[in-house]
């Protein structure tokens, strides 16, 4: 591959959800070009999963989501860097909206600002992101498999297990045999109601579980009430979250929840999850396989938009228009189902002495 001095990656779709999307694409861009100074110019809270990264050298962050504003700070870096006579080699966008994609190919000697481009509705949007970056000659064929991961630090570790102490490894001892039992973590919430699982379902998810023995918790915002016969997850900043979870996968434990970027952040900090997708496609927007299970619910949905989600009947109301009230996507998936893969999704150790 050509010499690669700098490299920006502009993500600015919006949640951290989207920054994770990104994220193999911008390891496998890092790991490609290893001399080169790779900076990630994206949105707040969703920048700090790429503190101590050390793949990344760099995170320019704006929280501020105004019409016009996005494209202003990307144009502000690329003048900031051209007059420190560090100008961008390769540019990198998964953001068009406003003349970004215009922008970004005008101003670098290469940039790359079509990685929505012929989508098919069952690849998974993050694996194609890297597996076009290889087409394009920029990432090297033995990156196509980067999986998400975001980097804790030690310090984070020992902290998200002191806030979990009946998590941690050593306390899974019983008589001298290993414990059977780990924890499963309840995410109801998903910042969109069209992709809210039925209420009642969590409360019965969380009593299955709880009747095999198993600790459950709800993960939700400070103040937050826990689903009924459950116990809330810390709550924290983003990176507590995502150690959190980390422990919780630590523990042998399972995620479960809507299409949200806290389900995706499980599987990123090597905890198993299990993804509920209504209006969405698993199919583009599932888990990884290796780190998780994606069910989707009324696959064959008349008035499902896969490649324009946004443009759904549905989307912004959360008004099915199948039935009128609840979205038919997410009622098709029974607590039985559900319940069936999370169960046989968590990890538990085998005894030992």
């Amino acid at each position: 591959m050509s010499a690669v001095r700098r490299i920006l990656v502009v993500e600015l779709l919006g949640g951290f959800g989207d920054v994770l999307l990104a994220l193999p694409a911008i390891h496998a861009l890092a790991r490609s070009h290893p001399a080169a100074e790779l900076t990630v110019l994206t949105f707040t809270p969703g920048d700090v999963l790429l503190a101590h990264d050390p793949l990344v050298a760099r995170v320019v962050a704006t929280s501020d989501h105004t019409d016009g504003v996005p494209r202003t700070v990307v144009e502000a870096e690329l003048d900031a860097a051209e007059r420190a006579g560090r100008a961008y080699d390769l540019v990198v966008t998964t953001t068009t909206y406003d003349g970004i994609g215009e922008l970004c190919a005008a101003r670098a000697p290469r940039a790359v600002t079509n990685l929505w481009r012929s989508p098919p509705v069952d690849e998974l949007i993050d694996r194609r992101f890297v597996r076009l970056l290889v087409e394009d000659g920029l990432v090297d064929p033995r990156f196509v498999d980067e999986p998400p991961t975001v980097t804790l630090t030690e310090t984070e570790w020992s902290a998200a297990r002191d806030r979990l102490p009946n998590f941690s490894p050593s306390d899974h001892l019983s008589g001298g045999q290993r414990a059977r039992s780990s924890p499963v973590v309840l995410v109801p919430g998903s910042g969109m109601r069209v992709k809210e699982w039925p209420a009642e379902r969590w409360v019965a998810l969380a009593a299955r579980a709880a009747a095999g023995g198993h600790p459950v918790l709800t993960a939700g915002a400070a103040g937050s009430e826990p689903v009924p016969g459950t116990t809330l997850l810390p709550p924290g900043s983003l990176r507590e979250l995502a150690a959190n979870l980390a422990v919780v996968g630590e523990a042998g434990g399972v995620v479960v929840g809507g299409d949200t970027g806290p389900v995706r952040l499980a599987t990123a900090v090597g905890a198993r999850a299990v993804a509920l997708f209504g209006p969405t496609v698993a199919g583009r927007y599932g888990l990884d396989p290796r780190s998780g299970s994606s069910l989707q619910g009324l696959p064959g949905c008349e008035v499902r938009r896969p490649l324009a989600i946004s443009e759904q009947e549905c989307w912004w109301s959360a008004r099915c228009p199948l039935t009128g009230d609840a979205p038919a996507c997410l009622a098709d998936l029974p607590v039985d189902r559900v319940a069936a893969v999370v169960l046989a999704s968590r990890v538990h150790p085998e005894a030992s002495p």
